[in-house]
Formats: structure tokens, sequence, C-alpha cells
């Protein structure tokens, strides 16, 4: 018995691969969970992954030195080796790293057993209003939910969706019955009142109890530079 749970766990360990953010990289969720460490290693399934990081590094020399932190990024590649790491594009000064994610394409620098690992990536859409990225976790939701991506035990596929010929032919068929029912039940449009400014502050101070240890750092830098 002994034996043959040795065995299961060496095969584990062969099928899962190691993680390295390299130096600046901070990696915030894998397969849509939260990772284990953000600058630290991580395990990866064999097979296509997700994972999303953010440039996040010290840049500059002297007064003009700063901490850069990029938007979060999606990142999607086949894994089948023993290591991945990644590090962030070129970026040895803040001018170097805005121009660097200027582009919705940033040159993320990728390798697998050291040999270049080509991936895709988009960047995380932000929620409106003040800190954009606060509530990360239900951006990926949303962001995976859009593009069908689920996770079935660590291992990234595609849901089956709907094609435009069943939709259209659905859509053909429908009675007048069919639509005067739907109109009816259809959700009536209500109009928001914009949020006072005590709202706002309360809001906002609601947002910063909630908030990590990290997130609160984040948030007073992001508070210093826009002074």
């Amino acid at each position: 018995m002994v034996a043959a749970l040795v065995a299961l766990g060496c095969s584990f360990s062969v099928s899962a691969a190691t993680l390295v953010p390299l130096k600046g990289v901070s990696v915030y969720f894998i397969n849509g969970q939260e990772a284990e460490s953000r600058i630290g290693k991580n395990e990866l399934a064999e097979g296509e992954n997700q994972v999303v990081v953010r440039m996040d590094k010290k840049v500059g020399k002297g007064s003009s030195s700063g901490v850069f932190t990029s938007a979060p990024y999606v990142l999607t590649f086949n894994v089948s080796g023993d290591e991945v790491k990644i590090n962030h594009p070129i970026a040895r000064s803040e001018q170097e790293a805005k121009a660097a994610f200027r582009t919705d394409q940033p040159d993320w620098r990728i390798t697998q057993d050291g040999s270049t690992l080509s991936y895709s990536q988009e960047k995380l859409q932000a929620q409106s209003g003040f800190l954009p990225y606060m509530k990360m976790d239900e951006l990926i939701a949303a962001h995976n939910a859009e593009r069908g991506i689920v996770f079935d035990n660590g291992q990234m596929t595609k849901a089956e969706q709907a094609t435009t010929a069943t939709i259209v032919t659905t859509a053909a068929v429908a009675t007048s019955k069919d639509v005067t029912a739907a109109n009816n039940n259809a959700p009536k449009t209500t109009v928001k009142a914009e949020p006072t400014k005590v709202e706002n502050v309360e809001q906002l101070k609601a947002w910063y109890l909630k908030a990590s240890k990290e997130e609160r750092k984040e948030f007073r830098k992001w508070m210093i530079d826009q002074e």
C-alpha cells in the first residue's frame, strides 16, 4: 500500500512543472486559482495553463527611481517540460516601462527548460471607478466566463458555446406570442442615481478595510503618486 502511494506521488510530481517568476514579476492567479506564492515558485499542470501576472519592480536610479506596477495580464501557454520561467519586458527606467506597456502586447520573456516558450496574452479588463483591479478574482472569473474557459481538476478547457446557426434558427421559429411573452418578462430599466460625495468616501473606506496589507500599501503609493 505504501509503495503504491509513493508511486502515485511520483507520477504527480513528474506531470507537474515548476513556475518561476523572475525578479520584478508577480504571479496572482494560476488556472483560475490564487497563486500559492506571488514571487516564489508555483506548480503548473502539464498541458495548457493560464497565468495572471504583473510587472512590479523598482526602476530608475537615484531621485528618479520608483516602483512601476503594470496592469495584470492573462498569459496562456502549453507546458510540456519541467520548469517555466517568466521575466518582465525590458524596463530599466520608468520611461522604458511605460513604453513597454503602451500597447496591450508587452514582450514578456518566457522560457521552458531554457528555451523560448510561445504564449498568448490579454490585458485583464479593469472595472470602472477607483482601484480598478481590487477584485481581481471576480475580474478573472468574468474574463474566463466570456471566453468559455473552464478548469477541471486544474486542466484548462473551453466550454461548448452555441453556434450562430443555432441562434438564427431559434429566432426564426419564434412566434409573435413568444415575443410578447418575452417583452412582458423583460427586466424593467431603472435609472441609478449618481453617488454623492459622502457615499464615495464611505465606499473608499469600505474598500480600504477589506483590502489586504499588500493592497493597502499599493493604494497608499498610488495616492502619493497622484499628488
